[in-house]
C-alpha cells in the first residue's frame, strides 16, 4: 500500500433490503460505522445529510473523501446513494458486482450473485487464502463457498431468523414473536420456548448439516467457516465449525475491491 493509499478516505455502503451499513475507511482502518434502516422513500438529499453526519462523527470533511464504494442488493436505493455520491460528494461511485475482473465466478449467471455475497467472499478469501464458507446472517441466511484457488463456487440461501420469527407471528393467530436465543432444551414448555427450539435450534441443526454437506461436495473437509451479519453472535457459540465472526466483512470486501478496481 502506498503512502497515499494508507490515508485514503473511502465511504463504503453496504445496502441491504432491510438496512444500510455505512463505513468510513482511512486506509485499512475502519474508523466509524453506522446502521440505517433502508427507507425506500429516502431522497439523495436525505442520504447526503446522513453521510455528512457520519463524516462529522469521524472528524472528516465530507468533501475530503477520496471515493465511494457501494455493494447494493436494493437497486432503487443503490441508485439514490449513487446520485448522492455524484451530487453531494462529487464522486462517481464504484459498484461491486459479480463480473469484476479477477473475480472467478462459477455462478451460471455471474451478475445474479448479490454484491454483498461478492464482497463477503473476497474479504474472507483475503483473510484465509484457502477453501472457505462464509455464513452471513442478514435478511436471509446465506452460505458463500470459495475454492482453494479463490474461485467463487456458489452457495445456499435460507430464510433469516428475524424474518422467520416475524412471519410466524403475523401468519398465526396465537403465536407471539419469540425472543431469538438458543434454548437449553429442545422440548419446549412454553410457546416462546417452543418457537426458540424450532427457529433457533432447528436453524443451527440445518446449518451444521449444510456445512458438512458443502465441505463434502467441495472435497475440503477442513474448509474454514467464517460468520458475519446481525445474528452471528447468537448462533456462533452453538456452531463449533465457525472459526471466526467478522462483523464488517462486507464493508471490508468493498474496500478491497475498490482498491483493486477503482484506483
Amino acid at each position: 500500500m502506498s503512502a497515499s493509499n494508507e490515508n485514503r478516505l473511502l465511504l463504503a455502503l453496504d445496502i441491504g433490503n432491510t438496512h444500510i451499513h455505512l463505513g468510513l475507511w482511512r486506509g485499512r482502518e475502519l474508523t466509524i460505522r453506522r446502521k440505517l434502516s433502508n427507507d425506500g422513500n429516502r431522497t439523495a438529499d436525505e442520504a447526503g445529510v446522513f453521510v455528512k453526519l457520519l463524516c462529522q462523527d469521524g472528524g472528516v470533511d465530507p468533501m475530503a473523501l477520496d471515493g465511494v464504494g457501494i455493494a447494493s442488493v436494493a437497486p432503487w436505493t443503490g441508485q439514490v446513494y449513487a446520485e448522492m455520491s455524484l451530487s453531494f460528494l462529487g464522486h462517481r461511485p464504484f459498484f461491486v458486482h459479480g463480473e469484476l475482473p479477477g473475480f472467478i465466478n462459477k455462478y451460471r449467471n455471474p451478475r445474479a450473485v448479490g454484491a454483498d455475497r461478492v464482497s463477503d467472499a473476497v474479504a474472507a478469501y483475503e483473510r484465509i487464502k484457502g477453501p472457505l464458507l462464509v455464513l452471513d446472517f442478514g435478511t436471509a441466511i446465506t452460505f458463500d463457498v470459495v475454492a482453494r484457488d479463490g474461485a467463487y463456487l456458489g452457495g445456499t440461501i435460507l430464510p433469516g431468523l428475524e424474518n422467520s420469527a416475524r412471519v410466524l407471528k403475523t401468519s398465526t393467530a396465537l403465536l407471539p414473536e419469540a425472543r431469538l436465543k438458543m434454548p437449553e432444551k429442545m422440548i419446549g414448555r412454553t410457546t416462546d420456548h417452543s418457537i426458540q427450539a424450532g427457529l433457533v435450534g432447528g436453524t443451527i441443526h440445518a446449518l451444521r448439516g449444510l456445512i458438512a454437506d458443502i465441505r463434502a461436495e467441495m472435497g475440503e473437509p477442513e474448509a474454514t467457516v467464517i460468520a458475519t451479519g446481525g445474528m452471528a453472535h447468537v448462533i456462533q457459540p452453538h456452531l463449533p465449525e465457525v472459526s471466526e465472526v467478522v462483523p464488517d466483512l462486507v464493508l471490508e470486501g468493498i474496500r478491497i475491491l475498490y482498491e483493486r478496481h477503482a484506483t
